[in-house]
């Protein structure tokens, strides 16, 4: 497995589970409106989302996109949350699906968290650990 083959396996499975934490409560979130924007994972979400406000407090966190097989890729790094219109708008036009739920990326509520992974793991169905996947 490479990092080609995580991103093929990630759109197979499409919808992802975004975990992040205060440093108190911890969130875990099914996410799919998530495009690899050069080595970040881009996602769109509400401004006043409660992992909008642990990425304040917790700037790291994890992606996790599994089959119904087992076969499994964790994605984890720091997070920053984007306003700009310019990223906003590139994710939107990335993400037919985004359309459905955002009428205007302009939207105030609609921010972009950009991840860049500094550790990626992949596990298959029938393996019994981790493959570190080398990011570049």
């Amino acid at each position: 497995m490479n990092i080609e083959g995580v991103k093929s396996l990630m759109h197979e499975i499409h919808w992802g589970a975004l975990a992040s934490t205060d440093g108190k409560t911890v969130g875990v979130r099914p996410m799919g409106g998530w495009a690899w924007m050069g080595r970040e994972l881009w996602c769109a979400t509400g401004a006043s989302s409660e992992k909008v406000a642990q990425i304040g407090k917790v700037p790291h966190a994890e992606y996790c996109f599994g089959s119904t097989e087992g076969e499994h890729v964790r994605i984890s790094g720091p997070c920053t949350v984007s306003t700009d219109n310019g990223d906003k708008k590139k994710l939107y036009d990335t993400v037919p699906g985004l359309k459905k739920h955002i009428s205007d990326p302009a939207d105030p509520d609609y921010v972009v968290i950009r991840m860049k992974p500094d550790r990626i793991r992949y596990r298959g169905a029938t393996d019994h650990g981790y493959k570190e996947i080398p990011l570049a």
